[in-house]
């Protein structure tokens, strides 16, 4: 049996499994929301009373025996610098800690991506150590700097 998300909801926000709305497509980002249904969450961005998908969030690795998740997202460019994400990140970490019993949450960032690691540091994750040549792009291999955050009141 195929589990899905629930739907989530913050002040702006609804977060809503792919199954449950249209799957997500940008222009020049694909990104289709049915190929990921099964994974322990994944969402789709929509803004309050909106059928428009702005993005997806959700957590592309999940270490159930040690409790270990890793986030990922996209925003439409025209939604960034408006705090969705943060705020996206917000409930969807509490899901993970309440949920699915995370002990810690971690986000693998590009160093030149200073966006995604400015918005990393804003919800509340640490820079911690840097991995060399672990990602090919475009056929290189580049380096990424790991962020993470621990369950609260640990």
């Amino acid at each position: 049996m195929v589990w899905t998300p629930p739907v989530l909801k913050s002040k702006r926000l609804d977060l809503a499994s792919p199954s449950d709305k249209p799957p997500v497509k940008f222009h020049n980002q694909k990104l289709e929301g049915p190929e990921l249904i099964g994974l322990p969450s994944n969402w789709t961005i929509f803004l309050k009373d909106s059928n428009e998908p702005i993005g997806s969030i959700g957590f592309i690795r999940w270490e159930r025996e040690i409790g270990l998740g890793e986030i990922g997202f996209i925003l439409k460019h025209a939604e960034r610098r408006r705090g969705y994400m943060a705020e996206a990140c917000a409930v969807v970490f509490d899901f993970g800690f309440s949920m699915m019993a995370l002990e810690a949450i971690e986000g693998r960032v590009m160093p030149k991506n200073k966006a995604s690691s400015a918005l990393l540091e804003k919800v509340g994750m640490k820079k911690g150590k840097r991995v060399q040549a672990r990602l090919s792009q475009k056929g290189e291999l580049v380096d990424l700097d790991i962020y993470s955050m621990r369950r609260p009141g640990r």
